[in-house]
């Protein structure tokens, strides 16, 4: 299949971004987040013999010189055996670092707030950093966090990801998920919630947490989470007792971290796999200006895997324009799956994921549903230049163009891609 070529045409790589489009990030990088300029920030700390470190990029993918040394920062944190997941930039331009503690017996996450700079702001937390303990939800009976998205976890081959954070523009109070695991609860997500200095915000039900079981069912699986107006939209999949196949769901919990029965169905939306035996999960959720809620994710049947997408009402309610109100299912290549998506200024949605042999697929869609031809000449592209990456993440930048965080085994790249 050829890469899609032309230009400046949408969908094209973006020749101004590093060798044709494409930027081998660090080593050890694990999350990226785009910042107004349309610089990058990257997080690295994939080990425990390497450094934490923030690097910042050009807009052309180099090495900002004008940032610590060369570019880089060392992160100074004191954490116990502590690797990092996540980056995101704050509305102030501080980063706030998602970390978890390495092990199988892990106990401790952490978040730790930097500055512009890349310094640590020692006013949050504790010089720096908010330990987040293992919840007290099993009398202290082998009670761990599970925090490595590739952990594996049962016998059925059942992966949960890794933790997720956000943060509320409204009142700015730190939201915070991951995954435990006890003897007698089986396995539970876990919703936190921070102060703006890093301390447990205890109004949050009254604990400062909230505990996510899987509606009866025997696992979980958080894979996104965002703040909505006052509360916080948490998503993923769950599994059930007698070994059902994974069911995709959001759900809303308010300010007081109450599950908020005005949304969906008593707080929860489910996607409905049908009666032809679906798995699905949602991978990303996002929303746009008018609080439309777009979710993608991936949707398989009998070993066939497909891309999940939808638009919901600011309610959870299905939106009856987006495919006539029933979930999308993408099958324009085979093995197709959908990692992440945005809302571009136009109202159009772009995801991006892995499809055919495991290369970087991007398709936008219009708000009917429909793929947009011009988009890559027909709604979707493969760029098979690029040696196949998985992808995690993706950004919007402010003159449209799409940046995606690719992963193949150690190494990670950079791809910028024309809207």
């Amino acid at each position: 299949m050829n890469q899609i070529s032309g230009n400046a045409a949408a969908g094209s790589l973006d020749p101004s971004f590093g060798t044709g489009g494409v930027v081998a990030l660090p080593n050890g990088a694990r999350s990226i987040a785009l910042l107004p300029n349309n610089k990058l920030i990257v997080l690295t700390g994939a080990s425990l013999q390497e450094p934490i470190t923030v690097a910042q990029l050009t807009e052309a993918g180099a090495l900002d010189p004008s940032f610590g040394d060369g570019g880089m920062v060392e992160v100074s944190v004191t954490g116990y055996r502590m690797l990092v997941s996540h980056i995101l930039v704050l509305r102030n331009g501080n980063y706030l670092i998602a970390g978890y503690e390495s092990g199988t017996a892990s106990t401790r996450k952490y978040v730790c707030q930097l500055l512009k700079n890349g310094q640590l702001d020692e006013t949050f937390g504790e010089g720096g950093l908010a330990t987040i303990r293992v919840p007290d939800i099993d009398a202290g009976q082998g009670v761990r966090f599970v925090s490595s998205p590739e952990q594996k976890l049962t016998t059925d081959a059942v992966y949960f990801a890794g933790e997720q954070i956000a943060v509320s523009e409204q009142n700015a109070k730190i939201y915070f998920c991951a995954h435990v695991h006890s003897e007698a609860r089986g396995f539970e997500g876990v919703l936190f919630r921070l102060n703006s200095d890093g301390s447990s915000d205890t109004g949050f039900n009254d604990r400062g947490y909230v505990v996510i079981s899987p509606d009866g069912g025997s696992s979980i699986r958080l894979t996104s989470l965002t703040a909505q107006g006052d509360g916080v939209l948490v998503s993923g999949g769950f599994r059930g007792t007698t070994g059902s196949r994974e069911v995709a769901f959001l759900k809303r919990y308010d300010q007081r971290g109450n599950i908020d029965s005005s949304f969906g169905v008593g707080g929860t939306v489910l996607i409905p796999n049908g009666i032809d035996g679906r798995t699905s999960i949602i991978n990303s959720v996002e929303l746009n200006d008018s609080g439309l809620i777009v979710a993608s994710g991936e949707s398989g049947k009998t070993g066939e895997k497909e891309g999940l997408l939808t638009v919901l009402n600011p309610n959870g309610g299905f939106n009856l324009i987006f495919n006539q109100g029933q979930p999308l299912y993408a099958d324009f290549l085979p093995n197709l799956f959908f990692s992440t998506s945005v809302f571009q200024h136009s109202g159009k949605i772009i995801v991006s994921g892995s499809g055919g042999d495991g290369y970087v697929v991007a398709a936008r869609y219009d708000f009917f549903g429909d793929l947009d031809p011009t988009f890559g000449g027909k709604g979707w592209v493969v760029h098979d230049s690029i040696v196949a990456l998985g992808v995690e993440s993706s950004e919007l930048t402010a003159d449209n163009k799409i940046v995606v965080l690719g992963n193949r085994s150690l190494q990670k790249s950079a791809v910028r891609y024309l809207g």
